[in-house]
């Protein structure tokens, strides 16, 4: 057990100073821009970051050569996540930017997990310091939830991707390398460079650097950050909104599937069921949606404040919102809870389907309801033939009875998770049910905005502490697919 514990506190170490090291960037950065107040926290929280890290490296240390445990690797993924979250609300805290430290814990969650939720009503009045420090807890969020998503949780079991690397032969069960290390750095490639190509596409559009960084790296990072009050609207432009809901598409995409593409394996991503599947609801959803703002009469009014009447336009707005939510990045160009009651119906269903299965989003996954489906036609066909032998299939693969009971206890486990949490959230007795619901969905589901009170054109502000504590923990267990953090209180788990 005491070994154990050594071979996590190593990974801890490793994690503490990637923080400490950009921490001290933005302490640079404030001192700049003359923000001598954040540069003074940020190496504050620097220095405590590597004074942890110096004890963590004490502890750790054993000639002993032995492979972490997979029960030592739930334990490792959670205690990352949660330290993580609130080492980073620290610069929040220590700064004065935030004087509550649940609206702090609440912000660095809403980062590092790209929910992309928010507690602040004047983004724009922030030191600069600290909107980077946001954008970079996005981008750390991002890049290290692909590396979990393909290369961890499919060693514990957990995880979208888990379903086709353990029962098919499909693009994740051929392995991109035999090695974590390599997978992870190939990942960190092509994460980079999408990241580097957004932001010179952006900066084109007229973003300055800050700008670029914070959008391109929220919209690959499928998290929803933005530095200005009026998120994307801000720009009031259809060449960054159609960049971005491009980048946003990619990032909810399967990032082993991207790299095979980019390295010449073009039918992996055409063959890819998943994908097909994904692109056609993105498709279809959004034509319908733009219908219904074409139809509107006099028009629709975005966050710009502008109305808008024409049928490019529509499908603008009605494409983007889509491709926003479903990918669960969240960014808004106008207010759905404006729209028709269809299209706000429509915006509904998306929260609960979410992108690809080893990508930045969050949410049920793709991969999990193309399964419920193919069940549900196996079921219709059994009453049909009830002496008939059905296989479901994927991607031309068998797919075993273990996987289907596998996705439909994570879905019910989601469900309960979903409600339990927004009954917490509605006992505050300042929210509607609607508003409860849109509130978990958000956050449970990394989407960011819910509905009424708590959708695109507001903030979880004004929320009890007890809420946005239960809100930034319902974010952790969304992002870490449930049952990475669930099973650690099974009593099962700690029997020897």
């Amino acid at each position: 057990m005491i070994h154990q514990l050594r071979l996590i506190l190593r990974p801890i170490v490793f994690i503490n100073l990637i923080l400490s090291c950009f921490m001290g960037f933005c302490g640079i950065y404030a001192l700049i821009y003359s923000e001598h107040n954040e540069a003074v926290s940020f190496f504050q929280t620097m220095a405590v970051i590597i004074i942890l890290s110096a004890v963590f490296a004490f502890f750790s240390k054993s000639r002993e050569k032995k492979s972490i445990t997979i029960r030592s690797g739930f334990v490792l993924v959670v205690f990352i996540w949660v330290f993580t979250c609130i080492v980073g609300a620290l610069p929040y805290y220590v700064s004065g930017a935030m004087s509550n430290i649940y609206d702090a814990i609440f912000e660095s969650a809403s980062g590092f997990t790209t929910v992309g939720a928010s507690i602040l009503s004047d983004i724009e009045g922030l030191p600069k310091s600290i909107l980077l420090w946001r954008a970079i807890s996005h981008w750390m969020g991002g890049g290290g939830i692909i590396v979990l998503s393909v290369a961890i949780l499919p060693l514990l079991g957990i995880g979208g991707t888990h379903l086709m690397h353990v029962e098919t032969t499909g693009v994740t069960k051929e392995k991109l390398t035999p090695r974590i290390t390599q997978t992870a750095k190939y990942i960190w490639i092509l994460y980079l460079s999408l990241n580097i190509i957004g932001i010179v596409l952006l900066s084109y559009g007229g973003m300055n650097l800050l700008d670029a960084f914070t959008h391109a790296s929220s919209a690959i990072a499928t998290g929803g950050f933005s530095n200005k009050n009026n998120s994307v609207a801000y720009f009031s432009s259809a060449y960054i909104d159609w960049v971005l809901t491009v980048f946003m598409y990619i990032g909810s995409l399967n990032f082993l599937v991207l790299i095979k593409t980019v390295r010449g394996n073009f039918k992996s991503i055409i063959n890819d069921s998943e994908i097909k599947f994904f692109t056609l609801i993105i498709v279809l959803i959004s034509a319908l949606v733009s219908i219904f703002l074409y139809i509107q009469p006099n028009g629709f009014t975005g966050m710009d404040g502008k109305t808008y009447t024409s049928l490019l336009d529509a499908v603008r707005f009605g494409t983007f919102q889509v491709v926003s939510v479903i990918s669960t990045t969240g960014y808004a160009t106008a207010d759905y809870n404006l729209w028709h009651p269809a299209a706000q119906i429509l915006i509904f269903v998306l929260f609960f389907i979410g992108g690809s299965s080893g990508s930045t989003s969050g949410g049920i996954k793709v991969i999990r309801h193309i399964i419920m489906i193919k069940q549900a036609v196996i079921n219709i066909k059994s009453l049909i033939h009830p002496k008939g032998v059905f296989t479901m299939r994927l991607n031309g693969n068998p797919v075993s009875n273990k996987v289907v009971i596998t996705v439909m206890g994570f879905i019910v486990v989601y469900m309960v998770t979903l409600f339990v949490g927004a009954f917490i959230v509605a006992l505050s007795g300042v929210v509607t049910p609607t508003e409860a619901l849109g509130a978990m969905l958000g956050c449970l589901g990394t989407v960011g905005p819910g509905f009424g009170a708590l959708g695109p054109a507001s903030n979880y502000g004004f929320l009890p502490d007890f809420v946005k504590l239960t809100l930034s923990i319902s974010m952790i267990i969304g992002r870490l697919e449930l049952f990475t953090v669930f099973i650690l209180f099974s009593p099962w788990f700690w029997k020897k």
